[in-house]
């Protein structure tokens, strides 16, 4: 089937190696093996030398793998926030 563009369907279907898997993230093999050495990656072992991964597998790594803009969190001490306080009461005692 090489060279034929693969339905949806087919392609959901087809188990890849780590060697696939790493092509299509475009990241090195030792990475991919880490991963799922250390079960950070979902995967499938047929058995003890052979290790899989699917087309879910594949969204669930990159979904584990999206970074999300945090949220702005500022951390302050009592003795901040009691200055910044008493900078706002005084702020509007002068208005």
């Amino acid at each position: 089937m090489r060279g034929i563009p693969m339905t949806a369907t087919e392609h959901r279907n087809e188990l890849m190696s780590p060697e696939q898997l790493a092509e299509r993230l475009g990241v090195s093999l030792r990475m991919v093996r880490e991963m799922y050495y250390t079960n950070t990656w979902p995967h499938l072992r047929l058995n003890k030398r052979t290790v899989r991964f699917t087309e879910h597998h594949y969204e669930q790594i990159l979904e584990l793998s999206e970074k999300r803009p945090a949220t702005l969190v500022r951390k302050t001490t009592s003795a901040q926030k009691a200055s910044e306080l008493a900078e706002l009461l005084s702020q509007k005692r002068l208005a």
